[in-house]
């Protein structure tokens, strides 16, 4: 099994000028906190790169990175080379999250699938995950309506091998100017994935400045208690 971490987009809504995975949340790098629970699992990594590059890998000179020039365009095309070569289970995760690693845990434990946090009233930012008769059958942004249950992606997912070729074939199918979520609910849609929910866990992406306060004021507590 494999970690693939996608890291090569601008956080441009941050207003910084850097890679979102150097982003420091109470004196660390998202990227560093993403490698320490990532070896505390035991996956070696790939890290998917884009802007900035060279400074980017310069805080991971152990991780194998696969490049992605064209990373303005969408995060499709990030997944795409991230999985390319692979034939084996894969973790995929966006490199913008502070979380539980418990959560990583539990999403490492399934055959494939999410991690759920059940909300009723997303905005249109945010990526949510329909369920219906306990199986993941869609992801997009948005409201959700007609499943079971409902809840925001916390970012990362787990892909087993015997799956990636089919996955391969909804991401050719796929925008390459689009969300890679696109693929994914392509997938999910015809394959469908388990899930685990995290509700009450400590997690959260970081997309906008009030997104690094929560993370510093609400989320850094509970996980350095």
């Amino acid at each position: 099994m494999r970690a693939v971490l996608l890291a090569a987009g601008v956080g441009r809504r941050l207003g910084d000028d850097k890679p979102k995975a150097l982003l420091e949340i109470g004196g660390r790098t998202l990227l560093s906190r993403h490698l320490e629970n990532l070896a505390g699992a035991g996956l070696p990594v790939r890290i998917v790169s884009g802007f900035m590059a060279e400074e980017l890998l310069a805080h991971a000179p152990d991780a194998e990175n696969r490049h992605n020039p064209e990373f303005r365009r969408g995060s499709l095309l990030s997944l795409a080379a991230g999985l390319e070569g692979l034939d084996e289970d894969v973790v995929v995760m966006d490199a913008d999250v502070l979380y539980d690693p418990a959560i990583l845990n539990d999403v490492i434990a399934l055959e494939r699938g999410f991690a759920i946090d059940p909300r009723t009233d997303p905005d249109e930012e945010e990526m949510m995950i329909g369920v219906q008769d306990g199986v993941v059958r869609a992801i997009r942004r948005g409201r959700l309506g007609g499943y079971d249950l409902v809840g925001e992606g916390v970012g990362f997912f787990k892909i087993d091998a015997a799956s990636l070729p089919a996955l391969r074939e909804a991401i050719q199918r796929a925008d390459p100017e689009g969300d890679y979520e696109a693929a994914l609910d392509a997938f999910v849609a015809e394959h469908g994935a388990g899930y685990v929910e995290v509700a009450g866990r400590p997690w959260t992406e970081i997309d906008f400045p009030e997104d690094v306060e929560r993370a510093e004021q609400e989320i850094l507590p509970l996980l350095n208690p």
